[in-house]
């Protein structure tokens, strides 16, 4: 018995869905091409991509910055105040708000791989590219030494100039003399220094003097590996998704009204429900 009211709640059901095919497939549909439509009317978002390779910071030079604090310093207002100020000084907007806007339309990411990875939404794919180009360019601005800072770097490498050029000469005399037997003795101090630690020490004066020197000069394009690039097709809106997707929830609310209604017809075919349901149409026609 049980076997057969199953059977017939699902030729029922499969019954009441052929009889609705027409609305399960119309309002879906309408649905759909309304979205589609409206989105045209939406203003459009594209998304510029740059990649930096940020040099690891040198302990000699005291300074520099790692990829993740380049990421956090794009977004903090010494970068974006000047983007702003520059880009569109006569917002109208306060600076507070327009700096929300414009770091929520940017993302500064760091991979796996070590490379900081810009990305900014603007209107139209030139405006998304200028505004990474700007945000790179104030960035790089702010890698330049202030005034005593400049004069500290300068002392230490004028140093370790100097210094290099010592030991370069230390060096020079150490293998002319090798290659003449020692034709003039050294002194104490000199006959307990190698070549090799002398070789060595010369290549940390090196590396001293290229790590000050671009700590003079601060970062510059260089570190962009892949330049912001002109988008051409925009991240929003994402046209045939949001008409997908109002489809189908379009369809599962006629599926949940056409099984509403089932429910409710049968509830109504029942003596015992019949009498419940006329009074609640009279007390809802009172109220």
């Amino acid at each position: 018995m049980k076997i057969e009211d199953g059977r017939s709640d699902m030729l029922d059901l499969l019954l009441a869905l052929v009889e609705n095919a027409k609305l399960l497939i119309l309002v879906p549909v309408v649905a759909g091409l309304a979205t589609l439509a409206l989105t045209f009317l939406l203003p459009q978002k594209f998304v510029s991509e740059a990649i930096l390779a940020v040099p690891t910071p040198s302990s000699s030079s005291g300074g520099g910055q790692t990829a993740a604090q380049v990421a956090s310093l794009m977004r903090s207002p010494l970068v974006v105040d000047p983007v702003i100020l520059a880009l569109d000084p006569a917002s109208g907007k306060s600076i507070n708000l327009a700096r929300r806007e414009f770091v929520e339309n940017m993302r500064a990411t760091v991979g796996k791989d070590g490379l900081l990875r810009l990305e900014l939404t603007g209107p139209s794919p030139a405006q998304a590219q200028t505004l990474a180009n700007a945000v790179i360019d104030a960035w790089i601005k702010t890698t330049k030494p202030a005034e005593q800072d400049r004069k500290d770097l300068e002392i230490r490498l004028s140093y370790a100039k100097s210094s290099l050029e010592g030991v370069t000469a230390l060096m020079a005399r150490l293998s002319k003399e090798s290659a003449g037997y020692l034709a003039q003795p050294l002194s104490r101090g000199e006959a307990g220094t190698t070549l090799a630690s002398i070789g060595e020490l010369q290549s940390r004066y090196v590396s001293d003097m290229l790590s000050l020197t671009r700590a003079l000069q601060g970062y510059t394009r260089d570190v962009v590996v892949q330049a912001p690039t002109l988008p051409i097709d925009p991240v929003y809106p994402k046209k045939l998704q949001a008409a997908s997707l109002v489809g189908l929830a379009a369809t599962f609310a006629v599926l949940l009204w056409v099984l509403a209604r089932r429910s409710w017809l049968a509830l109504a075919a029942q003596p015992r429900s019949a009498d419940k349901l006329a009074r609640l149409r009279a007390a809802t026609k009172l109220q």
